[in-house]
């Protein structure tokens, strides 16, 4: 048995190379995935598919990330970290080969599930000592003020340059483009880390594995019926009944486990604390702006045909936002402002972002009018990301924090924004179909302008791609006006939500100072 070793790098690497070392890894394990959803539309096309069969494939891979999470301490235990690395990202290049190759929506899901938990175990790897480096006393603030906007716009870098390859290329390019950097990190493992221990050897046991496939099973059902409802005309169709079903048995023998057994697969437990709960709850209705992304899609898609690329671009302008909000981020975090003040400040930004949107919605719209929108919306998600996640680690112990965060992860990345996706996808396609009804109620022969344009556009289909678009305008613009309204009144929730211990001193002090103003005798006692 290999004694424990401090540092990750064999003797001779010098500190900056090890240090460029880690920031390749890190790169690498961002912008790898099992799906790039700047590619969508060419993946639909190029394998006869649905666009669906794409989303959930998507949302597998933060199911896959979610569900690893209680292992990675036991594994990385168990494991030397050189053979996590090798295996993890081994099987991400493996895994690339085939959803480049595979033409089966099946095969591309399973592939995104397996995906995504193999990158959750390299991204641990890299993110303790990159923690480490940023926050060596284990200030989370500071450390998500780096971390999450690096990430962030990394994100959207990878989705610029996937789409830049789809379009010159092939879809298929994005995987081919990332295989070398996967071969040239498996190379600088090999190299430079050594084969030592960096945490005490521990036995494999006490992984519940029953949990694993509950909690997997429960997830991914309901991530088919979240995605596929609306296509399956929701609970009229019986795969839809059946899933539903499923879904809330296996979540249901997965909690009641979580409280029989002796080493629970997720604390529960954690969801009675106050910062935990309220945490995921905003992080949920984050989900709301986050979906709402596809009201602009539908906008600079449908409308004014925007390609992939040009759409890449337009996200291109959250990165300025993200480095604005990185920056407060890191200030606040210094100056150790309370919790509320940066949520509201997060809400806000993604609030404005859209109510700049809602004044933009015309047939006219240039890219310039959609810029400071993209930034607000950069900002906003920065801010809420990290801001969310320091507050929901507050006073949590290591078990806790494990089974807060991986809970944190699935609902951030999964829950709310499927959810808040389908919500919409109903509400646009309800708001065409019945504005496109109030549009042409009075499209008749006895109208002379509309004969005029119909013989002028190639009779009843051309009137129809006339009206169509303006049904899809006014649509959008009534979604993103239920959408600042929802964000007023949460911002509101969060203006009177408590998030600290009630300081009973001070609520003291201002009902004397109250009863003074109004004239009632203050009782002390």
């Amino acid at each position: 048995m290999s004694e424990v070793r401090k540092g990750l790098f064999n003797d001779w690497v010098p500190k900056p190379v090890g240090l460029l070392v880690i920031l390749v890894l890190t790169i690498t394990a961002l912008t790898s995935n099992g799906l790039y959803t700047a590619n969508i539309n060419d993946m639909v096309s190029g394998l006869g598919s649905m666009t669906e069969y794409m989303m959930m494939a998507n949302y597998a891979s933060a199911i896959g990330m979610m569900v690893v999470f209680p292992f990675l301490i036991k594994i990385k235990s168990f494991l030397k970290g050189r053979t996590i690395l090798l295996i993890t990202l081994s099987g991400m290049l493996l895994l690339s080969v085939v959803c480049a190759l595979t033409t089966s929506p099946v095969v591309l899901i399973v592939s995104n599930l397996v995906m995504g938990s193999l990158k959750m175990f390299t991204l641990m790897e890299v993110i303790i000592p990159i923690m480490m480096m940023i926050s060596p006393d284990g200030n989370r603030g500071r450390f998500y003020a780096v971390f999450y906007p690096i990430s962030i716009v990394l994100g959207q870098l990878g989705a610029y340059f996937s789409a830049e390859l789809s379009y010159t290329f092939g879809w298929e390019y994005a995987y081919y483009f990332m295989m070398p950097g996967l071969l040239v990190s498996l190379l600088l493992v090999v190299i430079c880390y050594h084969n030592d221990r960096t945490m005490p050897y521990a036995p494999l046991k006490g992984l519940d594995l029953l949990s694993f496939f509950l909690v997997t099973t429960s997830l991914m059902l309901l991530n088919y019926v979240l995605v596929f409802a609306r296509v399956e005309d929701y609970f009229s169709s019986v795969y839809i009944q059946g899933a539903t079903i499923g879904f809330v048995i296996t979540l249901l023998l997965f909690v009641r486990r979580q409280f029989t057994v002796e080493q629970p697969y997720l604390d529960l437990r954690m969801l009675k604390i106050r910062n935990v709960w309220a945490s995921l709850v905003m992080v949920f209705l984050t989900g709301l702006f986050l979906a709402a992304g596809s009201i602009q899609s539908a906008l600079t898609s449908g409308i004014l045909k925007y390609s992939a690329q040009t759409n890449a671009i337009l996200n291109l302008w959250m990165i300025p936002g993200v480095v604005v909000g990185g920056l407060l981020l890191f200030f606040w975090n210094k100056y150790e402002h309370n919790h509320k003040g940066l949520i509201l400040i997060g809400f806000g930004a993604f609030i404005l972002g859209y109510l700049m949107l809602y004044t933009k919605v015309n047939p006219g719209a240039g890219m310039h009018d959609f810029y400071m929108a993209s930034a607000l919306r950069g900002f906003g998600m920065v801010v809420l990301f990290a801001g969310l996640g320091v507050y929901n680690a507050v006073g949590l112990q290591m078990m806790e924090m494990l089974s807060s965060a991986a809970v944190l992860v699935v609902v951030r990345s999964f829950l709310g924004p499927a959810f808040f996706s389908a919500l919409i996808s109903y509400g646009m396609y309800q708001g065409q179909v019945e504005n496109l009804q109030q549009l042409a109620q009075h499209m008749d022969v006895t109208n002379t302008a509309v004969m005029a344009r119909a013989a002028t556009s190639g009779g009843s289909l051309g009137l129809y791609g006339a009206v169509m678009p303006q049904a899809v305008l006014v649509t959008a613009q009534e979604m993103l006006g239920y959408v600042v309204m929802a964000g007023l009144w949460i911002m509101l929730a969060v203006l009177l939500f408590r998030f600290g211990k009630m300081n009973r001193r001070r609520l003291v002090n201002w009902r004397k100072k109250w009863r003074s103003i109004v004239g009632v005798p203050a009782v002390t006692g």
